[in-house]
């Protein structure tokens, strides 16, 4: 397809089991011209039956493109290889399990007819729980001039979801901008990275992505995970990386060393719900810059380890301890 005006990049893996299907939906139900958008699929080596679907899918979209890993790369790699493949004026991303609110790129595109110059364009999105819609905007931003990233930040803070923005294409090729493969939480440094670029950005409370939140209790279980943590701690060290090279002399340096420490902070903090040997937690620990950090729980992970290992295993069984009484209180409410 050539030329149309936005480049809808999903990376795909065991969609059907994800709600794929209501995400493309929520795409086909904007009020725009197929001619207008191209929606490209990037299957990540699904294990289900979600290829044939794609494929049929793409049999009754002339927009739409089926591209498929020989080898899983995770999200970012589904999305660079989207990128590549992309031949839409604005790159738009979404995740699988996500959906676009109706009539929201017919606005964006109204948005960026006028404004041609505009890089980076940042709309909203709604966090709820799944089956539980909600349009409540989640940033409603107060500044929305056109604007560099330096005043942009200083207005609104730091915006880091690539699933609220939309970004010129041409830009976007000619700084180089690649996500991370092989690997979880990907797209905080690529973010810092595109910040750093842009001198025309701005926001409009537009609601574009219902984005559809884990439970609590399976975000935590999810993050009290080695792996998980190694991947949070990496980010976290590839953001602090850039906020010292790329950032160096910009004034936002410091912005961006604190998203990195904030990244520290929430690994530090989910150790305490973990149980893994006292080596494991060791060599995570070790990712962490050396360097004294706002958060206390940091400082002392780093500058008294072995202690910070030790405390925070002999806290599991407490916290569980401590969990099981608050369940058998609230029970003991409900039956009152």
């Amino acid at each position: 397809m050539s030329n149309p005006f936005f480049s809808i990049i999903i990376p795909v893996y065991n969609g059907l089991t994800h709600d794929l299907p209501i995400c493309l939906e929520s795409i086909w139900l904007q009020p725009l011209d197929p001619s207008q958008y191209e929606v490209i699929c990037v299957d990540d080596c699904s294990t289900d039956d979600t290829r044939r679907w794609l494929d049929e899918e793409a049999a009754k979209h002339s927009n739409m493109r089926v591209i498929k890993h020989s080898v899983n790369k995770r999200q970012g790699g589904g999305r660079n290889t989207g990128v590549r493949a992309a031949n839409g004026k604005y790159i738009l991303f979404i995740d699988q399990d996500d959906y676009y609110h109706q009539g929201a790129l017919r606005k964006i595109y109204d948005c960026l007819s006028v404004n041609k110059s505009i890089e980076v364009f940042v709309s909203d999105s709604a966090f709820q729980f799944k089956g539980h819609e909600s349009n409540t905007l989640q940033l409603n931003l107060p500044f929305r001039e056109i604007a560099d990233s330096v005043e942009f930040v200083k207005r609104n803070g730091i915006v880091l979801a690539p699933w609220r923005l939309c970004i010129l294409r041409s830009f976007y090729l000619e700084h180089h901008f690649v996500f991370p493969e092989f690997c979880r939480i990907e797209d905080v440094d690529w973010a810092c990275r595109v910040l750093y670029y842009t001198k025309r950005m701005t926001y409009q409370p537009i609601l574009l992505v219902h984005y559809n939140k884990a439970e609590t209790g399976q975000t935590d279980n999810m993050y009290r995970n080695v792996e998980i943590l190694r991947a949070n701690t990496m980010a976290g060290r590839r953001t602090w990386d850039i906020a010292k090279t790329l950032y160096e002399n910009n004034p936002l340096q410091q912005t961006i060393f604190n998203v990195a420490e904030m990244y520290f902070n929430f690994t530090c903090r989910y150790m305490f719900g973990m149980f893994a040997s006292i080596q494991v937690k060791q060599n995570i620990i070790k990712l962490i810059p050396t360097q004294k950090s706002r958060f206390k729980l940091v400082n002392m992970a780093m500058h008294h380890t072995m202690f910070f290992c030790i405390v925070s295993n002999l806290g599991v069984p407490l916290f569980r301890v401590l969990r099981l009484i608050i369940r058998w209180r609230k029970a003991r409410q409900l039956s009152d």
